[in-house]
């Protein structure tokens, strides 16, 4: 950084006050270092703010570049640390002119609710400091929702994780002493925001224990350098305490598998951690001539002591570690990490299949086209399962719809193991890429593979269309308008009609427990006032509020839409990890548009997108296979939205609901009727209900 552009220094702020901050504006500060798979998302969740910048300490990858097309401001500042960096971006928001800063990471994003708390506050704060009340908030603690391993963690201690993330840059400094996991040190009252942040924390375990050794040897050199010494009983107290704190003080137990996951693998770091400092300690005591280690073992025989030698046996045979000696010279001189411990990958590794769904996409066919630098706008996405016959009509629809749009399109067929001839419809349709798999991988899992397409070839927008859908010719050309009049509008979805033109609701709102109590159960069947027949006072309401039936049929956000035919974008869909594989078929769109609201993102209702849908053509093949996935979604969805414990209320509602269904039916002499509800009872039954995937909304 040049001479003109360094920033103002801590005691420059705090001797000119507030003076060089004129008024109420934010900036949002993100600190980066190869974030391009998060950039984007996390400055379109704070576009919000008067101003973006980040702050970048040589990114290889492109996270500049991203975050200048975004508009933000982007300063070079070499790693020195946490405390170091956040302090560099207060100095320089406060010379330009910015009051209040809100610290952001890379891999976090801001809700609209945030945002409007936020503003609200900072406007609050300052009307208060300028009428003379000296006791108004300079500064405000954050709650964060923390997603690890595809969960939201509510306990060990993870939640609803505090932190100071918006406070007045003449107020606040981070605290030096504090590498890792800095503290900010504020010079005035403080207060507590209640909608949260959501941090997508930890991809896996792996991701987990990875930053678990990086904190260690950070805080092993802290503790070093604070004079801290270690005595050989903190080996076995420390971790022990460290895990009883995680898993019984904090409540971890309550978190299930993932609770074990955390005290465990907490107490391993703590571990870690004392083992790099006694090996710091021995030897500055060898260069201060001090003979070898505590137990004075010969230096020949231990270039670097390790903890004592019982602790050390007692962890091998007990399966953690089978080498706790630190970096041999050679290892030193060529830079290598530290050894990990040799047997936790296996623990992480058999944990983690519990928990983590396999939610990678397919790798790219070898064949995709080379488009260069001219990729199409929009990649259709068709997940196709023997509906030959309609799957010629909706291939013929795209490309009459992108022809009158004025749009490129690449159509892309996923084909999940059809018994039919739809994969040779598909070859006969012009500028389209076929991915055959070998077996049905489900609804989620082909869409993802259409997400990595169209993120290979550099496509803006992804259209899922229902191989049993028909776009009107002016429908993609209207869905694309709508998505461009709001750049945080992730999805926008049509008014869907049936063949015959008979409307067929398609905006929801997101299911609370009434709706997933009542809907597709017998009461919605015969109280919700389906298809104009009169309803039952209590359900029918619970129906219309959830089909948006009270809204007038025109443009507006809405909560989520049908996936019939959503047009969405790509670097919202990369944010979120695209559809999650846990929902084999249902319920896959709405969880997305919920993760995607978390995010930051919204959904829009275009009524000027007609699109013609027949309606479950694939899924009703197989009567039987289709209520088990529905029913399997939909209490997945509900654990997740409401807890495992309203999960499983729900579950035994269904049984209930469903077993007098089942007598019902076989009373009328309807076997068949019977046969189907009795093995709803028993899938329900068989099921377990605990959350998975990649997000808790």
């Amino acid at each position: 950084m040049s001479p003109d552009t360094q920033p103002a220094s801590v005691d420059d702020r705090y001797a000119h006050g507030s003076a060089a901050a004129i008024d109420s504006r934010i900036i949002a500060c993100i600190l980066t270092r190869n974030e391009a798979r998060h950039i984007e998302a996390c400055l379109n969740s704070v576009s919000w703010t008067h101003a973006q910048m980040v702050v970048d300490c040589g990114s290889t990858d492109a996270t500049v570049d991203l975050a200048r097309a975004r508009g933000a401001i982007v300063l070079h500042r070499d790693w020195d640390g946490w405390a170091g960096q956040r302090t560099f971006a207060i100095n320089e928001a406060f010379r330009r002119g910015y009051r209040w800063i809100f610290f952001v990471d890379a891999d976090e994003r801001v809700p609209p609710e945030l945002s409007t708390e936020a503003t609200r506050v900072v406007e609050a704060s300052d009307a208060a400091h300028a009428a003379g009340d000296t006791t108004a908030p300079v500064g405000f603690w954050v709650p964060r929702r923390n997603i690890i391993a595809g969960k939201w963690v509510r306990h060990a201690g993870w939640d609803p994780d505090y932190q100071l993330r918006l406070f007045r840059t003449d107020r606040g400094r981070y605290d030096p002493a504090r590498p890792v996991h800095e503290l900010v040190l504020l010079d005035g009252p403080d207060a507590h925001l209640k909608a949260r942040l959501v941090h997508y924390n930890y991809d896996d375990w792996q991701h987990f224990w990875i930053k678990q050794q990086r904190y260690a040897r950070i805080e092993a050199a802290a503790r070093v350098s604070r004079g801290h010494r270690v005595r050989p009983h903190n080996f076995i107290l420390q971790p022990w305490r460290e895990f009883w704190r995680r898993y019984v003080t904090l409540e971890g137990w309550r978190s299930g598998t993932h609770g074990v996951i955390l005290a465990i693998l907490l107490a391993i770091a703590e571990f870690q951690t004392l083992r790099l400092a006694w090996a710091s300690e021995a030897s500055a005591n060898q260069g201060r001539g001090g003979g070898g280690s505590r137990f004075h073992t010969p230096r020949s025989h231990h270039p670097t002591p390790s903890p004592p030698l019982f602790i050390c046996s007692f962890l091998t045979k007990a399966g953690f570690i089978c080498s706790l000696r630190s970096r041999s010279p050679s290892q030193q001189s060529r830079g290598l990490p530290l050894p990990t411990l040799r047997s936790l990958p296996r623990l992480i590794y058999m944990f983690a299949a519990l928990t983590k769904p396999s939610h990678i996409p397919d790798p790219v066919p070898s064949d995709l086209p080379d488009f260069g630098n001219d990729p199409p706008d929009t990649v259709a996405v068709i997940v196709s399962y023997n509906v030959a016959p309609l799957l010629h009509e909706c291939l013929a629809s795209i490309a009459d719809a992108a022809e009158a749009g004025g749009i490129t399109v690449h159509v892309v067929v996923i084909d999940n193991a059809s018994s039919d001839h739809s994969i040779e419809v598909a070859r006969g349709n012009r500028n389209t890429t076929i991915v055959a798999n070998t077996h049905n991988v489900g609804f989620g899992v082909a869409c993802n593979q259409g997400i990595a397409i169209a993120r290979a070839i550099g496509s803006e927008h992804v259209l899922f269309l229902n191989p049993d859908a028909r776009l009107a010719p002016a429908a993609l050309a209207a869905l694309r308008n709508a998505l461009e009049t709001n750049p945080r509008h992730a999805i926008a979805g049509p008014d869907l009609r049936f063949p015959d033109g008979r409307p067929q609701p398609s905006r929801r709102r997101f299911p609370n427990l009434a709706t997933l109590l009542v809907e597709s159960t017998p009461l919605q069947w015969r109280g919700g006032g389906i298809d104009g027949s009169p309803g039952w006072p209590l359900i029918e309401p619970i129906i219309r509020r959830y089909q948006c039936a009270d809204l007038a049929d025109v443009p507006g956000t809405v909560d989520w839409i049908s996936g019939a035919c959503l047009l969405i974008r790509v670097t919202a869909l990369a944010a979120v990890g695209g559809f999650d594989p846990a929902f084999f078929l249902y319920f896959e769109e709405t969880d997305l548009a919920h993760r995607l609201r978390n995010s930051g993102w919204t959904c829009t209702y275009t009524p000027e997108a007609r699109v013609f849908h027949h309606r479950s053509q694939s899924a009703d093949q197989n009567i039987g296979a289709r209520d088990r996935h529905y029913y399997a979604s939909k209490m997945t969805y509900a654990a997740r939205t409401l807890g495992t414990p309203l999960a499983t209320l729900l579950r035994a509602e269904h049984v209930v609901l469903f077993g007098v269904e089942a007598l019902w039916q076989s009373f009328r002499g309807n076997r068949a009727g019977a046969r189907r509800y009795v093995a709803l009872v028993r899938n329900l039954l068989a099921s377990t209900v605990r959350v998975t995937g990649i997000t808790q909304a």
